[in-house]
């Protein structure tokens, strides 16, 4: 008996000290490494709030990215995501470069003046219900050398469209 509790315990102790927290992030939270560039690159997530459907067995969170630069032509230098847990924003995954001229209908990954670049399928899936907070964040160069970036969050629900 005594084995079997001890079992019991470890693992209600292991299951706890492992979960992951999501939560709202504080207003004006951003990576510490964003934090270190001026803003010049507009990210608009749409929806904001984003509610999933629901797919046979699959959830689908369906959202747009879009970005501009209206100061100037802008060539990116760095992309990805960020997520919000355990009491701040946590790198989820930096895409390859190449990758944003196929998503975002740039060339050469330049953001042009005025123009807007739009990823109109960039859907979070999974087969596992949650919500929480993403930022999409953008690093990149103006044509005199200065980094700058850009960022937009978006809150993906738990409470699907569908039932």
């Amino acid at each position: 008996m005594k084995p079997l509790l001890t079992l019991i315990f470890m693992l209600s102790f292991t299951i706890n000290w492992c979960q992951t927290t999501y939560e709202t992030p504080p207003e004006n939270s951003i990576p510490e490494k964003l934090s270190k560039y001026r803003v010049g690159i507009e990210v608009v997530n749409f929806p904001k709030e984003n509610h999933p459907i629901k797919i046979d067995d699959t959830y689908y969170w369906k959202h747009s990215t879009a970005i501009l630069s209206q100061e100037s032509e802008i060539t990116i230098t760095e992309y990805g995501a960020y997520l919000y847990y355990n009491g701040s924003w946590n790198l989820r995954r930096s895409y390859p470069l190449k990758e944003l001229d196929k998503t975002f209908g740039t060339k050469r990954q330049v953001l042009l003046q005025g123009q807007p670049y739009v990823w109109a399928n960039n859907w979070r899936v999974g087969d596992t219900l949650f919500g929480g907070w993403a930022m999409w964040y953008f690093i990149g160069q103006t044509p005199e050398g200065e980094t700058i970036c850009g960022y937009g969050t978006i809150n993906t629900t738990d409470k699907p469209l569908n039932k």
